[in-house]
């Protein structure tokens, strides 16, 4: 897993209220056709087979957090979203537990385990496996 910065995001200056729901998606500066749920990448990381990103979108007193896998030719492999409501998922922590398996950190004591089956194994498992750890 190697810490990246090569991904940025589509930058927003009108008001709250009036940001679109997606953000494109931009490669060493370079726009995509992917658009993404953000407004900001807080973590990126290349792996073996496809790049991990960790965006935030911040609503009025709640965070959100999407996670999103690209495959290496920079397309959309699948997403996952930690929605804000009634809550924030606010990432405070992030951290590799084994290989493709990942500890999500949350207002510094909600956790969760990422799991990434990519290239998946089976064809109909899904790519993002999400658990809560109690």
């Amino acid at each position: 897993m190697t810490p990246i910065k090569i991904f940025s995001l589509q930058q927003h200056k009108s008001k709250y209220e009036d940001r679109p729901l997606k953000s494109y998606l931009y490669v060493c500066g370079d726009k995509t056709e992917l658009q993404v749920s953000g407004y900001e990448i807080e973590k990126q990381f290349e792996l073996a087979d496809y790049y991990l990103l960790l965006l935030n979108w911040d609503c009025l007193f709640e965070e959100g957090c999407e996670v999103v896998i690209l495959n290496k030719q920079i397309k959309l492999v699948a997403t996952y979203s930690f929605t804000p409501f009634y809550n924030s998922f606010l990432l405070t922590d992030f951290n590799e537990l084994s290989n493709n398996c990942y500890e999500l950190i949350f207002n510094q004591f909600e956790r969760f385990e990422l799991t990434i089956n990519y290239p998946k194994k089976h064809l109909l498992s899904k790519v993002i496996k999400v658990r809560k750890f109690t």
